[in-house]
């Protein structure tokens, strides 16, 4: 069966200031380590509920990645920020699949959440169109993110307040 539909991202990019603010839609997403320059793509996966699969890697940590029992492990402690791909397309597994497969090509994850994946998913990532939507897809800007706070960007925000503070205090002497 041949891909038809438009794969294109709807919503301007989303950001969320906490994971109990992630929307419970299915996505493709990234779970990224480092910061600024050293931002690196830590793991991609899919989810049918993005605040559920992603509650399951850092908050109750019982996703097989983050208690150890996969070949690989993620270490929930050095996550920094979440991107994901949000599409009306994804509520099928087998286009999540399919998409978490290109998603795979473009940002290059040290970790990948699977090995096979289902015949309707080969043949969509088969499709020229397809694959070029979701290849620009995962090229461009996410849907949304996160950035997580860390004891050193707390350090770092404090500073940078105790800054201000004193400017503005030599403004008003």
């Amino acid at each position: 069966m041949l891909y038809t539909g438009e794969l294109s991202n709807p919503k301007p990019m989303d950001s969320v200031s906490s994971i109990s603010e992630l929307p419970n839609v299915p996505a493709v997403y990234a779970l990224y380590g480092g910061r600024k320059r050293n931002l690196h793509v830590a793991y991609a996966g899919i989810a049918e509920s993005l605040r559920r699969r992603i509650t399951q890697h850092l908050i109750t940590r019982d996703s097989s990645v983050a208690t150890g029992t996969s070949a690989v492990h993620l270490n929930p402690d050095y996550v920094t920020e979440i991107r994901w791909w949000a599409h009306s397309d994804f509520k099928e597994l087998s286009f999540r699949e399919a998409a978490e497969v290109i998603a795979f090509e473009v940002l290059d994850p040290a970790l990948r959440s699977r090995g096979a994946i289902t015949g309707r998913a080969r043949q969509l990532c088969s499709g020229a169109k397809f694959y070029g939507k979701m290849r620009s897809l995962f090229s461009g800007e996410p849907s949304g993110h996160i950035i997580l706070p860390t004891l050193q960007n707390a350090l770092e925000r404090i500073a940078d307040l105790e800054k201000r503070v004193a400017e503005l205090e030599k403004r008003y002497k």
